[in-house]
Parts: C-alpha cells; structure tokens; sequence
C-alpha cells in the first residue's frame, strides 16, 4: 500500500474516530474522560501487538532509546484529538477536519521549506500554490457555513 492510500485510510478513519469521540462527550463524558478512554484502548492495542511480536524485550528498546522529547508527539496527539472533539460537538464534522487539514498542510509547507524532518521535500511554486489554495479552500468553506 503506498502512502498516499494509507493516508487517505487514516483520514477516514480520524473522521469516524472523532464522531464516536463527540458522541461520548455528549453522553455525558468530560473531555478528558473521553481522552483517557481512547488513548488507554490505543495503548492496550499497542501493548499487545508489541508483545505478540517481541515479547518483553521492546522495553528495553524502548528505554534505552529513549529521550525526554519523546513525550512531545504524545502531547501534541492528545492536543489534536481533543480539539477534534470539542470542534465536531460544536460544529459538526466538516469545519473543524477542515481547519485540521489546512493547519496540517500549512505546517508542512513551513517543515520541508526549512528542510525539517528525514524524509522533507524541496518545495516547488506548484505545491506552495496548492497549499495556498487548500488554505483558502478551508477559510472559504468555514466562512460560508456561517
């Protein structure tokens, strides 16, 4: 499968994650309640899948790989999925997966522009150009719906 079509998978599958999120919080779940329960259902699958294919010794990888900055993308993943739900229970599904998406695309234009990151890309006029319109697209689809 190339990464464009997994990519795509995992956007499907963030657009039905946070549905199922922001109905939680509306049965009644705080937040961060919601949070915890998927990221413990996230962490047991992990869990599980690292043992059945290496037993124990991914702690050890994992601890001695380990640097204080590896708690960043956890941080971040929390953040982002929390400002799914709360913006899927105020607005529904399209203006905030909009928004993420632009913010997604404008940063990643920022990150291969400064060469940040293995596997950044030199950027062309083309795909500042797309990422522009893509920004525009959001600002226009957000904007109209009010």
């Amino acid at each position: 499968m190339n990464a464009l079509a997994l990519a795509l998978l995992g956007g499907i599958a963030l657009a039905v994650q946070n549905l199922v999120l922001a109905a939680m919080a509306a049965r009644g779940l705080t937040y961060q309640s919601v949070l915890l329960l998927n990221t413990l259902v996230g962490l047991g699958l992990l869990l599980a899948i690292n043992l059945a294919t290496s037993g124990t010794a991914f702690v050890g990888t994992i601890a001695s790989a380990c640097r204080p900055w590896f708690v960043v993308p956890g941080l971040l993943g929390s953040f982002v999925v929390f400002c799914m739900v709360f913006g899927y229970s105020r607005a529904g599904a399209a203006a905030p997966t909009v928004g993420l998406i632009a913010g997604q695309v404008l940063a990643a234009v920022a990150l291969d522009a400064l060469q940040i990151g293995p596997g950044s890309r030199q950027l062309s006029a083309a795909g500042v150009l797309g990422a522009l319109l893509v920004a525009a697209g959001a600002a226009l689809f957000v904007f109209a719906r009010r």
